[in-house]
């Protein structure tokens, strides 16, 4: 009967350690005038693979309204120039270039992601960049951008119990 009440135990104390893990956020669904918005973003990627010398500032203007009069808006303006610097010279297909300003734009537009979904979607940045032939080194660094981005614009607190 002891042996019974002991495994008991330990099972409810595995189940609670594991139920107090951060519980994912919404992620954003862009609006008609949004997916508008992502158009003009996925044109200023490709306009700067391209080599357009204006393209860069239309791309910090595009994310950064988003960020507009937040603490957020100078970490908004390394992203939007790392990208940037990184797509310089890169083939850009258009269906990258929409994916690439998709997650660009999650990451300056959620405010509720877990830990969890960050890490994801810097992963899915990552994995974007890496395969229009940037370097490793230069999508990391976006990669860990775009989180820096989320962290400051993010809202979500982390509860008492999910601190374990």
């Amino acid at each position: 009967m002891r042996s019974l009440a002991r495994y008991t135990l330990v099972v409810v104390i595995g189940l609670s350690f594991g139920a107090c893990r951060q519980a994912d956020g919404p992620v954003p669904v862009p609006d008609e005038n949004v997916q508008e918005e992502l158009v003009d973003v996925s044109r200023d990627l490709q306009n700067i693979a391209a080599g357009d010398p204006q393209a860069p500032a239309d791309l910090a203007s595009d994310l950064g309204k988003y960020a507009e009069g937040s603490d957020a808006a100078p970490a908004v303006a390394e992203l939007s120039r790392q990208t940037a610097d990184a797509l310089a010279g890169v083939e850009l297909p258009e269906q990258t270039a929409q994916r690439l300003a998709h997650n660009l734009w999650v990451a300056v537009a959620a405010r509720e992601l877990s830990e969890r979904q960050v890490e994801g979607l810097q992963n899915d940045v990552r994995l974007l960049l890496t395969s229009l032939g940037v370097t490793e080194q230069e999508a990391q660094q976006i990669a860990a951008q775009a989180g820096t981005v989320q962290g400051a614009v993010g809202e979500r607190p982390r509860r008492w119990y999910e601190l374990f």
